[in-house]
């Protein structure tokens, strides 16, 4: 008890205390009690743990802006990071079924709508419900697809409709915090800005055909599973990889009298980080030796895998047979690279898009603008177009290429 006296006479004659009130806050609670020791701890713990998880996360983020083999040789800008922050939130759907990952996107985008997916029996082909489907059962429709017929411990290739052709000629996936006007950049003219004239018949190159990523495959004919999911369809064989997709494209051209230089070096054979620096190295002796170039188109594959790790084969059909969809990826200066004229390539891609799905509805996903250049400020027009995914076939992807080079033939005259 008089303990406790004295205790509540010292707390009367504390200076902090005034009138029985706490006047200064430093080490006392707000009711008068002297802080906690324990929980002073604890905060101190939560502060510390807080600010390492921001330097792990900022440290991540910087590490990654060299993803899709960007060199960080230029450094690493506030803009970099923040779009880095705003891709990775941008690019969820939280209220997808799934998600899919590409090679040149690198984001997550929604799967389309499960209406297309469907397999011939009311069955809709999508993650979660993917065990819908009765074993045994025969099934019809480019989209069906048998579970059962699927060795244990191997990899679906799954056939889909990734051309979210409902959403409109417009539409895009966007990585990037611009929001361009792309019903305007659709129906504008090429090159009107900069008082191009259409171009006409010439012995010099109007257009250079490369492979940044040369190795990039595909899958055997009839293919329905894989036994590799995270190291597949690549090969050196050039006729069997993009390269062979570059060539069909660049003999139609050629062939309509666009004429077109065909280069098939192999950029990601000797390493695959630095295969855009390597290529940007070519991209620049080519148009040195031909200023006549306009026009640079970079062939690649893509690689769409769900989250649950089964192959996407985006497909369609094209003339009664099984086409492989195609996609362009436009770069921009979002990341801070210099690209003043990255809308000129949009407006190129929304144009190719929509020509390519008149001719073959279904055949051209919407376009993906991300915010790294991929070499495309390096000449007037430039296109990066994914034939197809490891999911397909080469001779899905070379029907496809025809039609790309046709859909050209009528574009390139224009920019």
């Amino acid at each position: 008890m008089k303990k406790e006296k004295e205790m509540l006479k010292a707390r009367k004659d504390d200076p902090k205390l005034e009138n029985g009130r706490v006047s200064d806050f430093s080490s006392y609670g707000y009711f008068g009690r002297r802080k906690n020791s324990r929980l002073k701890k604890w905060y101190m713990l939560y502060i510390a743990t807080t600010l390492t998880a921001i330097v792990a996360v900022l440290l991540l983020l910087v590490v990654g802006v060299s993803s899709n083999n960007t060199p960080l040789s230029e450094g690493v800008s506030v803009r970099h990071i923040a779009d880095k922050i705003g891709s990775f939130f941008s690019g969820i759907d939280f209220f997808a079924k799934s998600d899919i990952r590409t090679d040149a996107g690198g984001g997550f985008i929604p799967l389309p709508d499960a209406d297309k997916q469907n397999n011939g029996n009311g069955n809709n082909i999508g993650e979660g419900n993917d065990q819908e489907i009765p074993a045994g059962v025969d099934g019809e429709g480019l989209y069906y697809y048998d579970y059962s017929q699927v060795p244990e411990g191997f990899t679906p290739i799954i056939p889909m409709d990734l051309s979210l052709s409902s959403y409109g000629n417009t539409y895009i996936n966007n990585s990037t915090g611009y929001s361009p006007d792309t019903k305007y950049l659709l129906n504008k003219e090429l090159g009107a800005d900069k008082g191009y004239v259409p171009l006409a018949q010439s012995s010099s190159p109007l257009v250079l055909i490369i492979h940044t990523h040369g190795t990039e495959a595909y899958s055997e004919d009839g293919a329905k599973y894989c036994d590799d999911s995270k190291e597949y369809a690549r090969t050196s064989d050039a006729r069997k990889s993009v390269v062979a997709v570059g060539e069909a494209i660049s003999n139609i051209l050629n062939q309509n009298g666009i004429p077109t230089v065909h280069c098939k070096i192999l950029h990601d054979s000797v390493q695959y980080k630095d295969s855009y620096s390597r290529a940007e190295q070519t991209i620049k002796k080519y148009i040195e030796e031909y200023p006549s170039i306009r026009l640079v188109i970079d062939i690649h594959r893509d690689s769409v895998i769900k989250s649950s790790g089964e192959i996407v084969r985006p497909v369609t059909e094209l003339a009664g047979e099984a086409a492989a969809q195609v996609m362009c990826v436009v770069g921009s200066d979002w990341a801070g690279d210099e690209h003043p004229a990255w809308e000129d390539d949009l407006s190129l891609a929304l144009k190719l898009r929509e020509e390519l799905n008149n001719r073959c509805e279904g055949i051209c996903r919407p376009v993906f603008l991300k915010g790294n250049t991929y070499n495309q400020e390096l000449s007037e027009y430039s296109l990066l177009i994914e034939v197809g995914s490891s999911g397909n076939s080469l001779a899905e992807a070379q029907r496809s290429a025809k039609l790309i080079a046709e859909a050209l033939t009528f574009l390139i005259p224009k920019i």
